[in-house]
């Protein structure tokens, strides 16, 4: 079966007077990454917060394939195969590095036979199988029986990726995943972001590191004053007039 495509059709979101989001179009089809980049005060938080349902919008739609999920809460989109990161990570802080990850598994399966039936996902071997894949594919192996309350920042981020690569997604979307991570650590970050692409997933990443958006991205939408200004491979968006002037000449990176 084929994975279903993200799309924002027209999003509006006001606060007041202001125009956070206005009117955006933006569709991550599956086995691409999609990134999203522009100054300060740009709308791109908020636009994730759309996306994910964290917000809800003053106009438009999300649709997850033919589905119209914009009324969804985020635990609902979850279950549906659209799984978030934050820029602050938000792993149980008193369990392992690996019981999160379980925890991952179980969310995506909780409405299939494990849940139904009270059979958790511990002890099951496919289950502890995904887990060691995924903590070894972002070098975590190591800190598997390590209560995530004292791991450093780096590897809080890839401990939380990791988890929400174990929901099995069908769409990711990242907040600021790399930031934290040193030079070795982002590119392993990197080369499994376009194994998990090739798989089919789409891929909706925002980050700081423009670098990191422009290398691993298949297309980027730059967003400035709460419109999309410029869409399309990364070597195009990033030679855009008004991309350069706006945003990269500025040096502004954060969201």
């Amino acid at each position: 079966m084929s994975r279903p495509e993200l799309r924002a059709v027209g999003l509006v979101r006001r606060y007041g007077g202001l125009t956070a989001v206005d009117h955006v179009d933006m569709t991550a089809p599956p086995g691409l990454i999609t990134g999203l980049i522009g100054p300060n005060g740009a709308g791109k938080s908020t636009l994730f917060s759309l996306l994910t349902g964290v917000e809800q919008p003053d106009g438009g739609a999300v649709m997850l394939g033919h589905r119209n999920i914009t009324k969804l809460r985020p635990d609902q989109r979850s279950r549906l195969g659209l799984v978030q990161t934050f820029q602050l990570p938000s792993l149980f802080t008193s369990m392992t590095v690996r019981d999160n990850l379980l925890v991952g598994v179980e969310n995506r399966r909780r409405d299939y036979a494990g849940g139904l039936f009270g059979r958790g996902v511990r002890g099951n071997p496919r289950h502890d199988e995904l887990v060691d894949e995924m903590l070894a594919s972002l070098g975590l192996t190591d800190l598997a029986g390590v209560v995530t309350s004292s791991l450093p920042t780096g590897a809080l981020r890839l401990a939380e990726c990791a988890r929400a690569l174990c929901t099995q997604p069908d769409v990711l979307l990242l907040d600021e995943p790399a930031s934290g991570l040193d030079a070795t650590e982002t590119d392993r970050f990197s080369q499994l972001l376009r194994r998990i692409a090739d798989l089919g997933v789409a891929i909706v990443l925002v980050d700081h590191d423009v670098d990191l958006v422009f290398t691993v991205c298949d297309q980027v939408y730059a967003m400035v004053g709460g419109r999309v200004v410029a869409q399309g491979a990364p070597a195009a968006v990033r030679a855009d007039p008004t991309v350069q002037s706006v945003y990269l000449a500025q040096g502004s990176m954060a969201t």
